[in-house]
């Protein structure tokens, strides 16, 4: 019978260690991270100057970190854009991820361009873009940022 996966079956089993390695690290499996519960620490707003800001056709762009801290910190964060399209604005992950998570397939380290896919496959399941929204509106005045 297999146990569904838990951050406490599979974060706080003792056949895992989730602590920092020597280089900084936080090695972690892929069943692992589908289970962390990231926090938002903070999001902001790329400079834009003020005729782009109250355009239509403006892009937006920014960045975004998120912590999951249980034995140690874990971080994981990515630049974004949002851009108008038929009245709404619509937000996507610009580039690669930036973390201190480095994911194990069988015990050993995956190659870094298997680690930043499998960390985009990651964020496009956290629901990000409302938090992400919330905090840009909340931490800039006049922000465009709106999600329906």
């Amino acid at each position: 019978m297999k146990t569904q996966a838990s951050v406490q079956n599979v974060i706080e089993s003792h056949r895992y260690q989730v602590v920092p390695c020597s280089d900084g690290l936080v090695r972690l499996s892929i069943e692992q991270l589908n289970v962390l519960a990231f926090s938002h620490i903070i999001s902001g707003l790329d400079s834009i100057s003020s005729e782009e800001f109250n355009s239509e056709q403006a892009i937006f762009s920014g960045y975004t970190e998120w912590l999951f801290e249980n034995v140690c910190a874990i971080t994981l964060g990515w630049d974004w854009h949002w851009q108008w399209h038929n009245g709404r604005m619509q937000c996507r992950v610009k580039g690669l991820p930036r973390s201190n998570i480095q994911l194990q397939e069988e015990g050993f380290d995956v190659s870094p361009r298997r680690n930043d896919e499998l960390l985009l496959e990651a964020i496009e399941v956290m629901a990000w873009q409302a938090t992400t929204a919330e905090a840009i509106k909340n931490r800039y005045r006049e922000s465009p940022m709106v999600m329906n």
